[in-house]
């Protein structure tokens, strides 16, 4: 693997757990059963927060970054 996708895989995975326990916190703070599936499945809470994504613009910036980081290490 070369360096400069090793660099961009750890970000991506930080990025992706940031967004991921942002996720958890705003999903049980939303409702219980919105936090479960948060833990189960991710990209369906995502979608059940999309209606305010202007409120929460930050998961889905984070998740967005981990997308483009993990893309491009694909890549090197």
């Amino acid at each position: 693997m070369e360096p400069v996708a090793a660099v961009l895989t750890v970000f991506s995975v930080v990025f992706a757990a940031l967004a991921w326990l942002r996720l958890l916190a705003v999903s049980f703070r939303t409702h219980p059963a919105l936090g479960f599936v948060a833990v189960l499945l991710p990209p369906l809470a995502l979608l059940a927060l999309a209606p305010r994504w202007r409120e929460e613009r930050e998961i889905f910036l984070l998740a967005l970054a981990a997308l483009v980081f993990s893309s491009i290490a694909t890549v090197f």
